[in-house]
């Protein structure tokens, strides 16, 4: 990833032109030759890794209750597109009722090595036990394994994939200035470190550098906190919006050459 351009990581796929964590989103995202996706995986009730921010269905379909208490054929009569609407006042004419929520295994198909997939696990409030063994069951054939960051707030689980010697790119995911950021991305063997850009300094950005750490910087969405990612050399910025960046940076190339 560029020092010189933050790589364009779209956040859900991109909750500011579509439904967040949908296929739709993660295409349109492609279309635009995004350098890399994030996502979240929690497991319903059926086993199946699926791909949702929330521990809830509440927010983001027209369904109620734990992902891990509904089974992947009631998941899938879900509509996770329309609420879109209620959230976007910009939405206009589009009109996303149907979507559901992916399978992991389709997002994986759909992005076929086109670029950098982020998988966050999600394992907190809801504790899904032997969920990294589930995600390593699910790649042991996958093709772009080299193409994968896999994350979580729960660096237990990191340490879990570590020991498991997954072979996969593991990233420091936090919301806070760390104390020593080099140790403990050793400690569960990252290779990254995602901060929230809300919580974080140049001084981090720099210090992460020098221990040989990738900065992707979460959630980056206006043309002033972009400007500031660029200043401070940051590798990745993962934004709601990948299509107003992408057209910023283009701008900013224009107006420079």
């Amino acid at each position: 990833m560029s020092k010189s351009q933050p790589a364009n990581i779209s956040h859900r796929g991109g909750r500011h032109w579509a439904p967040e964590n949908t296929l739709v989103a993660f295409k349109n995202s492609l279309d635009i030759g995004v350098d890399g996706l994030e996502l979240d995986v929690q497991r319903c009730a059926s086993g199946e890794l699926v791909v949702i921010h929330d521990e809830l269905v509440n927010r983001t379909t027209n369904g109620v209750g734990l992902v891990e208490a509904i089974t992947y054929d009631e998941l899938k009569r879900l509509d996770a597109g329309s609420f879109w609407h209620e959230e976007y006042e910009d939405a206009g004419e589009i009109n996303f009722k149907g979507e559901k929520i992916p399978l992991l295994q389709e997002v994986l198909a759909l992005v076929d090595g086109r670029a950098v997939i982020n998988i966050e696990l999600k394992n907190a409030p809801v504790e899904y036990p032997g969920i990294e063994d589930d995600l390593l069951d699910l790649l042991c054939d996958y093709p772009h394994r080299d193409k994968l960051i896999i994350s979580s707030f729960d660096h237990k689980l990191m340490y879990q994939l570590k020991e498991k010697n997954s072979g996969l790119a593991i990233a420091l995911l936090a919301d806070a200035l760390l104390v020593n950021v080099a140790d403990l991305a050793k400690q569960i063997g990252a290779e990254y470190w995602h901060p929230c850009f809300g919580s974080l300094r140049k001084d981090a950005v720099e210090e992460a550098h020098e221990a040989g750490l990738k900065v992707n910087a979460w959630t980056i969405n206006s043309a002033r906190e972009w400007q500031m990612a660029l200043d401070w050399q940051i590798d990745g910025v993962i934004t709601d919006a990948p299509h107003a960046y992408k057209a910023w940076l283009e701008k900013r190339k224009a107006l420079s050459s």
